[in-house]
């Protein structure tokens, strides 16, 4: 599971199709200089290529120099079933580049009727997709009682709904998980997803980790691993064995410690690895290759 994770309309998004044409060049580089951290064989398993975007940061230039520098892998993670062919034309230009589908658990503040609409185009765009190789996940989508988006009725209705089409079209599926560790677990337990997936931007701690990975799932730290105050997370990564890490930038989001100052993309991801590959004991060029 290690790299295999297994004109358009534009109706109603008028704002981001002005962006995406009107991208301002000055933005392209914004926080590259010379701090990316990479090395040969490298991967993401998880960045946002749309809210890269917004952040008014360049997808295509960022990922072309760090493929230069070594990236093998990157996986651009849906919060929305919006823009999904968009998404996927820009993944078709990089060979490294792949996608998941999904919905994030920020949409259960919307109306159970426009979460069934999204859920429909949710599964067609996984049906018509079903022989494409970039298509490699299905998320992300969990549970969030920090933030508590919507209520928990909905929450829990739109995580069981796509473990279930996850399920149905053999993907692995990528779980969100703040505050809900206990919940999140019984889900699993419960579906049994048959592919397995990922516990992403993992923040727990190892009780939750070890029923994770007893369950199939692999675990992602990203750059809030470097952070200060995290060794509950740190004596996870110690203790998960090295098939089951998984490294991500999460970008834009949580950029690694040493340069916290820029907003975040693919190419700080080795910041995260050097630390992960140290609380291991060993050399980051040697966790590189076993991720």
């Amino acid at each position: 599971m290690t790299h295999h994770i297994n004109p358009y309309l534009f109706s109603g998004h008028s704002n981001l199709l002005k962006l995406l044409i009107e991208f301002p060049k000055r933005h392209i580089i914004g926080n590259m200089k010379d701090e990316y951290r990479l090395y040969e064989g490298i991967i993401d398993s998880h960045f946002h290529q749309l809210e890269m975007i917004k952040k008014d940061l360049d997808p295509e230039v960022i990922l072309k120099k760090c493929i230069s520098k070594g990236l093998t892998y990157a996986l651009d993670i849906s919060t929305n079933t919006d823009l999904f062919n968009e998404r996927l034309s820009f993944a078709d230009q990089f060979p490294e580049v792949y996608i998941s589908a999904g919905l994030s658990v920020g949409k259960a503040e919307e109306t159970i009727t426009e979460i069934d609409s999204k859920l429909s185009q949710l599964e067609k765009q996984l049906d018509d997709n079903k022989e494409n190789i970039k298509l490699k996940a299905l998320g992300e989508t969990g549970l969030d009682w920090y933030w508590n988006y919507g209520d928990e009725k909905k929450q829990k209705y739109l995580f069981e709904s796509q473990v279930m089409l996850a399920d149905k079209y053999s993907l692995p599926v990528i779980i969100h998980n703040r505050e809900a560790d206990m919940e999140i677990l019984e889900f699993l337990t419960r579906l049994k997803p048959s592919k397995g997936g990922i516990i992403h931007c993992f923040s727990s701690d190892w009780p939750f980790a070890e029923k994770a990975l007893d369950l199939g799932f692999m675990i992602s730290f990203a750059g809030n691993l470097t952070y200060k105050k995290t060794e509950d997370m740190r004596e996870v990564c110690r203790k998960t064995p090295l098939s089951s890490i998984l490294i991500e930038t999460d970008a834009p989001f949580l950029t690694p410690q040493k340069v916290r100052k820029y907003k975040n993309h693919p190419g700080f991801i080795g910041y995260t690895y050097d630390l992960a590959a140290e609380l291991k004991g060993i050399k980051t060029e040697e966790l590189v290759s076993a991720v």
